[in-house]
């Protein structure tokens, strides 16, 4: 038997467990900050600490949730953007690299903010839907009646995508045997971020060709072929500043999922010390098949690349969740020049960021985004479609050599038992906000 879980009805200002979370010391957080597995209603298999939890499984309420998931992938405002866009004599120094003015709580390369946070409970699977949301102010939690976005943002923008709990296999080869007592087990939220990868690559495709930098890539997976000959000849693009395709996709692996998934989480994980909950940060399953399982699409590319299958067959990729979360590659556009021209259009098109009916922006005089700011040079926009299509075409896929959407962690909050640690652990295993959490948020002896 699992409590059911709860939902919120009093403002979030009144609920005081909430605001002295709200208030946590941060370095606290820091130095407190452990993996602690345990969830109540769980059972320790093994001899070094067999231990059954005779407590029944109690499921976040909505405001601990909310909490958690604001902490990891909030709007907080609008980003400040406070760089040289141009040098002392109006050149290009790559400034225009902001790809949004949102301010989101976890760090992103040029404002890309291309992961969305994905979460599965007893009643259902979600996704938190930001990626196109905008702030209503530079600061969005300024005072204490700002903290009911918390709540409010979470429902107005969280999608149920399945219901019940999402069945992650806990079988061999999917998941790790020293997982399967507590991962995903009933009262638990599992948290799921995915990264789309496109949005930032395209973007830094432009960056990295463009004046002052003239990279010139080209493709070492496929026998130095350049793609880019052309530009070169004409003396856009530099052939003794070379850059391997395989290097720059790796890059983008580290920049988007690698930085903004961990940054994400830590955000949470430290949330948890101020609540008082259990949790921790672990490596997902098989990132596939859980995003197949959540109604991913996939494509199959036509021919086989550097990703395959272990019978040397074209690795299906996940490229989106229709409607809700979609990369910028075909299926979503009819070739890859068009998705690239989504991505300049969103900086440079009408309604781009850089206009003046762009959105909020930082800076008080908006107008001089759109009047001094370099706008990427055109011939630099049609060598970043001819070298994406070069991609689609060789490979079947863009990217090439990683897949558009990317899952690499997860993490799992619960009610913590502690009899557990009180039993097995020396004293310190949990802190004070740990201990008093039942009896503060859920008025449990």
């Amino acid at each position: 038997m699992t409590l059911k879980r709860t939902m919120v009805a009093e403002p979030v200002s009144a609920i005081a467990p909430a605001q002295k979370a709200w208030n946590y010391p941060l370095f606290d957080a820091i130095f407190q900050r452990r993996a602690r597995r345990f969830p109540l209603g769980a059972e320790m298999p093994g001899d070094l600490a067999p231990f059954k939890s005779a407590q029944e499984p109690v499921p976040l309420d909505e405001i601990e949730e909310a909490m958690l998931v604001m902490a990891g992938t909030g709007i907080s405002g609008i980003n400040l953007s406070d760089l040289p866009f141009n040098d002392q004599a109006g050149a290009n120094w790559c400034g225009n690299t902001m790809l949004q003015f949102v301010g989101r709580v976890y760090a992103s390369a040029c404002g890309s903010h291309g992961t969305e946070l994905f979460f599965t409970n007893d009643d259902g699977t979600y996704l938190v839907k930001l990626r196109d949301k905008l702030p209503s102010a530079m600061q969005e939690f300024a005072g204490l009646d700002d903290r009911e976005k918390i709540v409010q943002a979470c429902r107005a923008n969280t999608v149920k995508i399945g219901d019940g709990r999402l069945g992650v296999p806990m079988v061999p080869g999917i998941t790790q045997p020293f997982n399967w007592w507590n991962v995903n087990q009933p009262g638990s939220t599992l948290f799921m971020p995915v990264s789309d990868l496109t949005w930032e690559y395209i973007n830094v495709l432009m960056l990295v060709m463009d004046e002052p930098n003239s990279y010139y890539i080209y493709d070492d997976l496929n026998n130095n072929a350049e793609p880019l000959r052309e530009w070169a000849d004409k003396g856009y693009l530099d052939r003794s500043r070379p850059y391997a395709l395989s290097t720059l996709e790796s890059s983008m692996q580290m920049i988007i999922p690698g930085t903004e998934q961990a940054i994400m989480l830590q955000n949470m994980y430290l949330a948890l010390q101020a609540m008082g909950l259990g949790g921790w940060i672990f490596s997902s399953s098989v990132p596939p098949l859980i995003m197949q399982l959540m109604g991913f699409r996939f494509h199959v590319p036509e021919r086989t690349g550097p990703i395959k299958t272990l019978s040397g067959e074209p690795q299906p990729s996940p490229v989106g969740l229709d409607g809700l979360f979609q990369s910028y590659c075909p299926p979503y556009y009819p070739d890859m020049g068009a998705a690239v021209q989504a991505i300049y259009d969103a900086k440079w098109g009408s309604g781009g960021i850089y206009k003046e009916e762009g959105g909020p922006a930082p800076y008080k005089d908006r107008q001089s985004l759109d009047r001094l700011v370099q706008k990427t040079p055109a011939w630099c926009l049609e060598a970043a479609k001819a070298l994406c299509d070069y991609i689609w075409r060789t490979y079947g896929r863009f990217p090439a050599t990683v897949d558009p959407m990317m899952m690499n962690i997860w993490f799992q909050a619960h009610h913590l038992e502690t009899e557990f640690y009180d039993r097995y652990y020396q004293p310190g295993a949990y802190h004070q906000a740990v201990k008093e959490h039942m009896a503060a948020w859920h008025g449990a002896v």
